[in-house]
């Protein structure tokens, strides 16, 4: 597909079954390993991410009063907070490469945008437009920054940018939200889900200019895409057969749709991959009552 047929036609969903009629995904048998609590609920902690060592792991936490960026072992011990601010710090934090900076989204200018912060001096820089609202950055290994905005018409648009904020680039311009794009681990290729307008998601994968996008899903609603650390396989939060999303792996390709172990009866969202390929943590629960949980694959 052109990235003209999805930037500007409805083209990309006329080659797709209508996303409400679209035949149920029958997931295979739930994936063996085992669920550890890393954090208790009463502190809205949540969006989980791994540093590139993957001896900690940040995530976003109000256990100050304000939504800030904290940090913590892979095990949930030495919880410390690792960027101090007055504003609301929200929203997935991911690192570049190295592990020397940070993008994350921030109300510090009266709405959300999205910032970089090097961690080393503390400076921090705003790399979306400051008038419009963006989150979710992600960073790729290429050292490009995607995020969502209400920038550019429709509800919500993928934008790219470079770390100093140079070479804005909307890459989808279609009705309804596309959102929650991670970059693929060799840089080249985004997983994000999108609605078309329809209030259900399913996830597009596509190069980073916006080319060659095509849906990998097309049943059930499936959100927050997160790649492996192999880039086989994708990990996502999805409604499919049930009222509450869970978290499911699937290979690169949307085949073979699994579970890991996960709390029955309550919202599981947000999965992160370990660096290492052997554990997905991600936020199960909603609000003050949500935890951060790791299910380490067998």
């Amino acid at each position: 597909m052109k990235r003209r047929d999805f930037l500007q036609s409805g083209a990309a969903l006329a080659a797709l079954p209508l996303l409400g009629r679209a035949a149920a995904i029958v997931p295979g048998p739930a994936m063996a390993g085992t669920l550890h609590r890393l954090t208790a609920a009463g502190a809205e902690d949540n969006r989980a991410t791994f540093m590139p060592d993957g001896r900690t792991i940040l995530f976003a936490s109000k256990r100050s009063g304000k939504s800030q960026i904290w940090a913590m072992n892979p095990d949930g011990g030495d919880v410390r907070r690792l960027h101090v601010s007055t504003a609301n710090d929200s929203g997935r934090v991911a690192p570049n490469a190295d592990g020397t900076r940070l993008c994350f989204s921030s109300d510090r200018s009266g709405q959300n945008g999205v910032y970089v912060l090097e961690l080393a001096g503390g400076r921090v820089t705003p790399v979306s437009d400051p008038a419009f609202w963006s989150f979710g950055p992600t960073w790729s290994s290429s050292d490009l920054i995607a995020f969502f905005s209400r920038k550019g018409g429709n509800a919500i648009n993928t934008w790219t940018v470079r770390p100093d904020g140079s070479q804005a680039r909307q890459i989808t311009n279609q009705a309804g939200e596309s959102r929650q794009p991670w970059w693929s681990p060799d840089g080249q290729t985004l997983a994000l889900s999108a609605d078309h307008g329809t209030g259900r998601f399913q996830v597009w994968l596509m190069n980073a200019d916006g080319s060659d996008s095509r849906a990998i899903t097309t049943a059930g609603s499936c959100e927050q895409p997160f790649w492996s650390p192999d880039g086989q396989r994708i990990a996502i939060s999805a409604k499919i057969d049930g009222p509450h999303h869970r978290i499911y792996i699937m290979r690169s390709d949307g085949a073979e749709v699994r579970a890991i172990g996960q709390p029955e009866g309550v919202e599981n969202v947000h999965p992160t991959w370990s660096p290492d390929g052997g554990s997905i943590v991600f936020t199960s629960g909603s609000g003050a009552a949500a935890s951060l949980q790791r299910f380490d694959l067998a």
